[in-house]
């Protein structure tokens, strides 16, 4: 696991201004700011907002009606206020860890996707009579937040709370708000987001450590980490089968004992029936010993033999 970096720095930025790494992170960060100020100035009617947003069942126009700028546009509408900020600024420090942990042409792919596929699945359950309104970083936040959770489940946030179980309470509350509301267009792209988050992590060769989440593989050339192909494997040629003869091999029988070692074995059977009869002080030390000797040279050959 890539070890974490300062908040903002970056190794791989599109360019500097001073000191400062102008990274993805940044510029999306940045865009978010500088939008507060025109949804500040643009108006009541809002003019602007509304070509940009992700919006179905409206007058206003849609991605079904040709308006597919909107597949892009719809998280940089941003409304002026402190949970808006402070939703930049988690996207901004988890984003920064992310963007070094990928580089900063595959997080921005990531983002892209993260942008984009929701948005495409929005606009289909439109023909499903699925209506709703979309804008802001917010989602897209939600699924940087899930993704930095599923690479770094073992970091710990104050007090002590895990990244996984941070996300899930996040995700969980965002759920329960959308079903209190019967936001059912807000409930579904949520949980598009928490699901389709880290299936894009694994597709782009990072989170290996959870290999319950299944990884889809993706074009090399789009950043991502397909499966190499395994090698291919080099038919055997059948071998021809032997017939069976239905007979089986007898080992040979052993060779008859020589001479020596049958009048070996004689005295030896000799002296031990002498023994057996009268015990063994019937035997002299010459017999002993002699019993001993041949006893030994027969032993000796059986085990070479």
């Amino acid at each position: 696991m890539q070890p974490f970096r300062n908040f903002g720095e970056s190794d791989d930025p599109w360019f500097r201004v001073g000191q400062l790494a102008v990274t993805t992170t940044i510029i999306v960060s940045a865009m978010s700011v500088a939008y507060m100020f025109v949804w500040a100035f643009e108006g009541f009617d809002q003019p602007i907002t509304k070509k940009l947003v992700l919006i179905s069942g409206s007058r206003i126009g849609s991605v079904g009606e040709g308006e597919i700028w909107r597949l892009v546009t719809w998280p940089l509408p941003t409304d002026p206020d402190l949970w808006s900020l402070l939703l930049i600024a988690v996207f901004w420090m988890l984003g920064s860890q992310l963007e070094v942990l990928m580089g900063r042409l595959r997080f921005t792919f990531f983002l892209l996707l993260l942008t984009v596929v929701p948005a495409l699945i929005m606009t289909a359950l439109e023909f499903a009579d699925v209506y709703g309104v979309a804008y802001g970083l917010r989602y897209v936040e939600l699924g940087v937040l899930v993704a930095f959770a599923t690479h770094y489940s073992s970091i710990r946030f104050w007090p002590g709370i895990p990244a996984w179980g941070l996300a899930g309470i996040i995700v969980g509350m965002a759920m329960l708000q959308a079903i209190s509301a019967r936001g059912e267009y807000d409930l579904i792209l949520t949980v598009t987001m928490a699901f389709l988050s880290p299936l894009l992590l694994r597709a782009l060769g990072h989170a290996e450590q959870h290999e319950w989440i299944p990884k889809f593989p993706l074009p090399a050339k789009l950043g991502g980490d397909p499966y190499r192909r395994p090698p291919t494997r080099q038919r055997r040629r059948p071998q021809p089968r032997q017939r069976s003869t239905h007979l089986t091999s007898v080992p040979p029988p052993p060779p008859p004992p020589a001479p020596a070692d049958i009048a070996a074995q004689a005295r030896i059977d000799a002296l031990l029936d002498k023994m057996g009869e009268h015990g063994m002080e019937s035997l002299t030390e010459a017999e002993r010993r002699s019993l001993q000797d041949l006893s030994k040279r027969l032993r000796d050959k059986r085990d070479q033999g």
